[in-house]
């Protein structure tokens, strides 16, 4: 998809965004789209509200999951028993507007041109439901009114969220979703039936607790197998951070956890509680000889594997007995050939499947504090839940993950890795994993533990995850960083600010200057509203000596305290100058 704009029409406004804020791309509708990808970089000073746009786009898609999905839990609903349940012409948002560009799925519109772009419009009006248009319908076909099938594939097909910052705020959509994705798998159980881990809900909030799984995943689902091809997905692993492949990795699934369906279900009076991953873990069919459940899928790419009762947790179980799958993998090339046939070359399909058995660990939370959590409105959601339980109730770890790194003879452990290589290596990760979908990247300051260097090869890195791909993304990236703003032309650069007169009104243009190139000085000055380039001790520093200037010391005395105590900068210069002159 590719965002036109997005305006907040709520008299409330939205956060610290106000009624009638407005921020366009594309700067305007009739611009050529490039087959290019390019993030767009919202900058400004701290409180300025660029990380509430990302909160509004996920409030937004979050509501319109809730109207389009399938499966709801049972009493999710508003209703005379549930009146703080869900309602569709109620949001956080009541009144915006929405314009992107997208592409049709392919199996929901057979007939219509998956190459051309669907111009959407999507309103909301207050105590309304929101109101998807399909602007450019006549270009495709003769004006009809969409299903809801057709309507929701209009949308982003993920939304993935990721804040360095652990952003409540920006998480707290991510969180219910999560919630609905687990409960979606639960009505699943008492049907007995093989089911896809992909989640009917869009919103997908990568924190850094998926970080393994998503450098996991890539590091074996695309590496090429074939000695003679050019396979260089993997690159901005390599590169950057020095990581080569795979050394090894365990992974421990527990299996005897048991829970009840939900009362909606089909569960019989004799089936009181089911295995919890039972739907990953089924028993082949005799007529469907070709199908395999996705634990076996996982044992059969393994190098041994073996279940165990108790084992590391002994000393805390010893009362309540537990089953673990314990799947240990030495990885060589037919190790990533297994896992790439079993997951169909797809790296998605194998994430899924990593993401949906940690995603349940949320067996932990009773239906009465989920269902709170669906209905809150305490944007601190997470200080009021442990989402993660003790490390042996936990369904999915991965243990002794080791990598191979450029330099070091050994396999190491991921955990060595420092944080900067833990971000760039995951937010990298996360564009290789959804390169080719329909969806939409809100990261909020994904480059905070980066060293400059890195921080002035981020845009260049993403661009280079998608170099191969016609772009069906979007991506916001929201910074302090004057690197990510000199990488990017001024045209995919919203500059923030509050208004001098009216504080509570703020503006988001792009920049006056041409940003592609500048300095990071004029940068610094221009958007930041930093006069200085140098730190405000060693300015103090200037400062004195300047004063002592004035009062008629020694010129070259204060010029060679300058150079003994100062560095090169651009206000050093300036008052030596002055001095000598």
């Amino acid at each position: 998809m590719k965002l036109l704009r997005l305006k907040i029409n709520d008299e409330k406004g939205f956060r610290s965004l106000n009624k009638d804020f407005e921020i366009k791309f594309q700067n305007g509708f009739n611009d050529s789209q490039p087959n290019d990808f390019y993030p767009y970089v919202l900058a400004g000073q701290n409180g300025s509200g660029k990380s509430n746009v990302l909160e509004a786009l996920a409030e937004i898609f979050y509501h319109l999951d809730c109207i389009y999905v399938r499966y709801k839990p049972e009493n999710f609903d508003q209703s005379d028993e549930n009146p703080d349940g869900f309602n569709p012409s109620i949001s956080r948002i009541n009144e915006y507007e929405l314009e992107y560009y997208t592409f049709l799925d392919k199996d929901i519109f057979l007939n219509e041109d998956k190459t051309k772009k669907a111009h959407i419009s999507i309103i909301k009006t207050k105590h309304s439901r929101p109101e998807i248009k399909w602007i450019n319908e006549n270009e495709f076909r003769d004006i009809s009114q969409l299903s809801q099938q057709q309507a929701k594939s209009l949308l982003p097909k993920y939304v993935v969220g990721y804040a360095s910052g652990n952003n409540e705020t920006l998480s707290f959509p991510f969180i219910k979703s999560r919630f609905l994705q687990f409960d979606e798998y639960l009505s699943t159980l008492a049907s007995k039936e093989f089911v896809s881990p992909a989640a009917e809900t869009s919103l997908v909030y990568l924190d850094e607790v998926y970080s393994q799984a998503i450098l996991l995943t890539n590091l074996l689902m695309l590496d090429g197998i074939n000695d003679n091809d050019e396979n260089d997905l993997l690159a901005p692993f390599k590169d950057n951070v020095g990581v080569e492949d795979v050394d090894t990795f365990r992974l421990i699934i527990r299996s005897d956890i048991r829970i009840f369906p939900p009362k909606n279900s089909n569960s019989t009076e004799d089936e009181k509680d089911i295995r919890l991953i039972q739907n990953l873990d089924l028993k082949i069919p005799e007529q469907r000889p070709n199908l395999t459940s996705y634990i076996e899928k996982l044992k059969s790419c393994a190098t041994t594997w073996y279940t165990d009762y108790l084992s590391e947790f002994d000393d805390i179980l010893l009362n309540n007995e537990a089953n673990y799958l314990y799947l240990d993998f030495k990885v060589n090339k037919a190790t990533k050939e297994a896992f790439q046939f079993h997951f169909e070359k797809d790296p998605l399909k194998l994430f899924e499947l990593f993401q949906l058995l940690m995603l349940q660990d949320a067996y932990k939370v009773s239906s009465e504090r989920k269902n709170n959590i669906y209905t809150t409105q305490n944007i601190f959601l997470n200080q009021d839940i442990n989402f993660i339980p003790e490390e042996q109730e936990r369904i999915l770890r991965f243990k002794d993950f080791k990598i191979k790194k450029e330099g070091i003879d050994k396999g190491i452990f991921t955990k060595e890795l420092s944080d900067g290589e833990h971000q760039l290596l995951h937010t990298l990760g996360l564009c290789l994993l959804y390169k080719e979908q329909r969806c939409l990247f809100l990261f909020d300051e994904p480059e905070t533990h980066f060293n400059p260097d890195w921080k002035a090869k981020f845009i260049t890195s993403i661009r280079n995850c998608f170099k191969d791909n016609t772009p069906k993304c979007e991506m916001l990236i929201t910074t302090h960083s004057p690197y990510l703003i000199s990488d990017s032309d001024k045209k995919h650069v919203r500059m923030f600010k509050k208004n001098i007169k009216d504080s509570n009104k703020i503006t988001s243009n792009p920049p006056s200057f041409q940003t592609l190139g500048s300095s990071i000085n004029k940068i610094t000055i221009e958007i930041f509203g930093a006069n200085i380039t140098i730190g405000d001790y060693a300015l103090s520093k200037l400062e004195k000596i300047n004063e002592r200037f004035k009062e008629g010391e020694n010129p070259e005395v204060l010029l060679n305290e300058l150079d003994e105590q100062l560095g090169d900068s651009v206000e050093k210069t300036l008052l030596k100058y002055k001095i000598d002159s």
